[in-house]
């Protein structure tokens, strides 16, 4: 490879010219370089009220494995965060399987429509 500035030999994929310590990139100064990281994982299931805390417990115990201890500090305060870190589907259906069980539940994915989705099943 030949140095940008100097017209050296250098290695090839060289950063900089050992002899000049030209850059030996063109740097766009006009244009934004913008990253975006998405995290697929990044939905959780929401508790929002408990009508019947034994009935509750009892299914909330077989569709997550937590103990009923674990389960009741879960309980204490609502709204409640029950699982996160969840994919959107596995969030919705998470969310989904609990309303059937008469629990008052939604999937936070932090998309309008799955808040939409909310109101509708109110």
């Amino acid at each position: 490879m030949i140095c940008l500035k100097c017209r050296s030999e250098i290695e090839d994929l060289s950063m900089y010219c050992p002899n000049c310590g030209a850059p030996q990139f063109t740097p766009k100064i006009d244009e934004e370089i913008t990253l975006e990281l998405t995290d697929p994982m990044k939905s959780k299931v929401i508790i929002e009220k408990v009508e019947n805390m034994t009935l509750a417990l009892s299914h909330l115990k077989e569709t997550t494995g937590l103990s009923i201890m674990e389960l009741r500090n879960l309980l204490k305060e609502l709204p409640a965060v029950l699982v996160d870190h969840l994919s959107r589907e596995d969030a919705l259906e998470k969310a989904k399987q609990l309303r059937e069980a008469g629990l008052e539940v939604y999937a936070d994915t932090g998309e309008a429509s799955v808040n939409e989705e909310r109101t509708e099943n109110e």
